[in-house]
């Protein structure tokens, strides 16, 4: 149920309700105190329509100013914004804000202050003239004081009508477009009015109420509509919580549409509490939810083709509560009292006087007492019932009905209808039907579901069914189909064959003697549709889209032709959709464009097509594109934002390129979405030999931007320190002599670094030598008691552990 707080005129409600809703919305905004602002601005100010902005804010966010994005700040936090073509505010302060906390407000220097634009002034009203007498419908009109058609598509005029001056209670209001300065009202009745109207600018500016006129209406004018007669509610006036009831009116000539209002004050005081329009029928239904108890008043409206309403109807009263009387039980029909029935039957009764959707319950019980209930269903909406399994014997059954609700919790049930009883034979289980459910027809290599029905409860082991097709390469039903004990009722899958003609096939079941029969057409496969992700593309970027068949494509595949009604869209020639395949994707390069343009795709297959309407927009240029994490290490990654300028009402895609795709690769574009400002890009690294540094690029509209990512090798642990082998600690060698030194290998060494000192503190060195071999002889010219010890060495340089120092002498 809809509610609505303004009457509207079916062909302009959009427009008049969002005038209106400035109207409601004024007096409710509220003004939050001050907080503590984390950014700190150190420059502001504009230049030869330049804006240049410093300061600090939180590290790595977004710096928005008026609410755009305009930059964003480094790991230290600070951020400069530079943007050309910028038109300053009228009063030369912008917010500046990083999310965190309330704006900070700058002022910005070189810029002078502009008197904020007024309100619209009041519209003078031109007819009628204050205190005439006038026939219905009435024409209200007034000055023009609005641009009438403003850039923004924003704005317009209110006006009211009430019965007094004060205008404490309004007959109707409702509103125009800002280039429609006249209204005409067919739906008062004979007495004195009293109206006015303001105006409202594109940018939603609310100008002050013009002077009040008063005008009498003395009747109908020739070719008014007239009033509808509402006949007198069905089934009582007394309705529960969420029980629908129906109504009807004669029809009104010349209406090309009815309004349905209902309020709890018989005067209906504008805006009605609950309304409908729009109802081309003489005829309507209401359902009122439980917060809507009480008392209330129902009339009906014609409206004309020239969407002015008639006069009221007469007003029918109703009221709506837990406490209101409850509905007859339905009465049965058949099977009749004591009747002998087989698997599946119908159980049916009579629909009650006002039968609500989902309202029957069903009960099936061993005893007329219903103590022993063996089946049910509830929220039926059919005043019937097909039983497929029970197990034998005689049984009892009957049926209640739900009026709406009795209570918030509860429904408000009729008594129980008549009990009935019937017999279900306990003979032998045989074929009541074989169905193949969903359609009498199925596209090559479609799934299908059967299902076999006995005439009663399969007993203890199952019964088991035979299946045959007449065309088994068409329809292969399984050979035979268990139904286990105790049910009567069993489903079965297969998936149909190939076929290049339409194949009609019969399928029949067999148990014990009785057969039932099936039939259903195979049709061979077809193409279904062509389509890209989104009805909107921007134009330079690339389309995904697809093509789909009805049924599966043959072996070999399915090779769809595409063509395109414009070279601004290039699709491929052909795209194969694989053998057992229903649908296929495949990419649609395009070309920018300076305006929306329309291209149909056009899919062609087994000779049947289909096409597609593709809209390419002009593209936008990226405002802002930052890295959140520079530098980055190895296989961490790293992502990026794209901000624009202006929000866009349909999607913005951009294309991105990356320098070096071995090490940092992105997602070939990235979509901003409708209503949003930025997106997101998530950027995946690869652990690199060395330091390097990527250029990441985002591109659309005409303009590039560019940003940085340095991408880290993932630091190595240190090489573990080699053993020395040789020479053993003390061995003595002479002046001269060569020394043969030797250590373990270390794994993932590319060299070694051999140092000689002359103590184990090595504060002085008397040999460095650096080798690839776990070996080195080196004769020493100097007598003493000397140390030595070795490193290993990446091979990019880095230095493992020193092994442990050994002594030798030497002389």
């Amino acid at each position: 149920m809809s509610r609505s707080g303004t009457p509207r005129h079916p062909a302009r409600s959009g427009w008049r309700a969002a005038v209106v809703a400035v109207l409601a919305v004024l007096p409710m905004v509220l003004l939050a105190g001050p907080a503590s602002a984390a950014v700190s601005v150190s420059r502001a100010e504009v230049s030869a329509g330049t804006l240049r902005l410093d300061g600090t804010a939180t590290a790595r966010r977004d710096i928005r100013v008026d609410g755009a994005v305009l930059g964003r700040s480094d790991s230290r936090g600070r951020f400069a914004i530079v943007r050309s073509g910028y038109t300053p505010p009228a009063d030369c302060t912008v917010d500046v804000n990083d999310g965190s906390a309330t704006p900070r407000v700058a002022t910005l220097t070189g810029c002078s202050t502009t008197a904020p634009p007024s309100a619209p002034a009041a519209p003078a009203q031109l007819a009628p003239a204050n205190g005439a007498s006038v026939t219905t419908p009435v024409t209200l009109s007034w000055s023009a004081v609005l641009d009438p058609a403003p850039a923004s598509q924003n704005g317009g005029y209110n006006w009211e009508i009430a019965t007094s001056a004060t205008f404490t209670t309004l007959v109707t209001r409702d509103s125009t477009l800002p280039g429609v300065t006249q209204e005409s009202v067919g739906q008062l009745a004979p007495g004195t009015y009293h109206w006015r109207v303001q105006a409202v600018d594109g940018a939603l500016r609310v100008g002050p109420w013009s002077s009040t006129r008063s005008f009498v209406v003395t009747g109908a004018g020739p070719g008014a509509l007239a009033a509808p007669v509402l006949a007198a509610l069905p089934f009582g006036t007394a309705y529960h919580p969420m029980e629908t009831f129906p109504f009807s009116w004669g029809a009104v000539p010349g209406a090309a549409s009815y309004v349905v209002e209902a309020s709890r004050n018989a005067a209906f005081p504008a805006p009605v509490e609950v309304r409908f329009d729009n109802i081309t029928a003489p005829t309507y239904s209401l359902t009122m939810h439980d917060s809507l108890t009480g008392s209330w008043n129902l009339r009906v409206r014609a409206i004309g083709a020239d969407g002015v309403a008639g006069p009221a109807s007469d007003v029918r009263t109703f009221t709506i509560s837990y406490s209101a009387p409850v509905g007859p039980p339905p009465i049965l029909v058949a099977p009749a009292d004591g009747a002998t029935v087989s698997l599946p039957f119908v159980l049916d009764w009579d629909d009650v006087p006002n039968p609500q959707s989902s309202g029957y319950t069903v009960e099936i019980a061993r005893d007329p007492g219903f103590g022993a209930v063996e089946a049910q269903s509830a929220g039926l909406t059919d005043s019937r019932w097909t039983v497929l399994g029970l197990s034998a014997g005689t049984k009892y059954w009957r049926v209640r009905h739900a009026y709406g609700n009795a209570s918030p919790t509860t429904a408000a049930l009729s008594a129980p209808s008549t009990v009935r009883s019937f017999t279900l034979g306990s003979g032998p289980s045989g074929v009541a039907s074989v169905r193949l459910l969903d359609s009498p027809t199925a596209h090559s290599g479609t799934e299908r579901v059967g299902e076999v029905q006995l005439t009663a409860l399969a007993p203890a082991g199952g019964a088991v069914v035979g299946l045959s097709s007449t065309d088994p390469s068409a329809v292969p039903v399984p050979a035979t189909v268990t139904v286990p004990a105790g049910q009567s009722v069993q489903q079965f899958r297969f998936s149909h064959g190939q076929v290049t003609q339409p194949t009609p096939v019969t399928v029949t079941a067999i148990l014990d003697g009785s057969t039932a029969t099936t039939s259903i057409t195979v049709l061979p496969s077809s193409l279904k549709s062509v389509g890209p992700g989104g009805n909107t593309v921007t134009g330079g970027a690339t389309g995904s889209a697809f093509v789909e068949l009805d049924g599966a494509a043959p072996g070999g595949g399915a090779d769809v032709t595409l063509t395109s009604s414009s070279p601004l869209a290039s699709p491929p020639a052909t795209v194969t959709v694989p053998a057992g395949g229903f649908l296929q994707h495949f990419a649609i390069p395009t070309t920018p464009v300076p305006a929306p343009t329309t291209v149909t795709l056009t899919a062609s297959w087994r000779g049947g097509q289909a096409t597609h309407q593709l809209v390419l927009n002009p593209g936008v240029p990226p405002a802002v594109w930052t890295v959140e994490k520079t530098p980055t290490t190895g296989s961490e990654g790293s992502s990026a934002r794209v901000a624009i300028d202006t929000v866009q009402t349909t999607d913005t895609t951009f294309t991105l390129t990356s320098s070096d795709p071995a090490v940092a690769r992105m997602a070939p574009s990235v979509t901003i979405p409708a209503g949003s400002p930025h997106a997101g890009v998530l950027i995946h690294t690869t652990n690199p030999a060395a330091p390097t540094t990527v250029t990441l690029s985002v591109a659309g509209g005409g303009g590039t931007r560019t940003a940085t990512l340095t991408v880290n090798p993932i630091p190595l642990a240190p090489l573990p320190a080699p053993t020395l082998v040789a020479p053993a600690s003390g061995s003595r060698f002479g002046v001269g002599q060569s020394i043969p030194f030797d250590w373990s290998d270390v794994p993932d060494a590319a060299s070694y670094t051999l140092q000689v000192g002359s103590s184990t503190t090595f504060t002085t060195v008397l040999v460095t030598r650096t080798v690839t071999a776990s070996q080195l002889g080196a004769a020493l010219t100097a007598t003493g008691d000397r140390s030595w010890r070795v490193r290993a060495h990446r091979v990019d340089g880095s230095p493992g552990a020193w092994s442990p120092a050994r002594s030798i002498r030497v002389g």
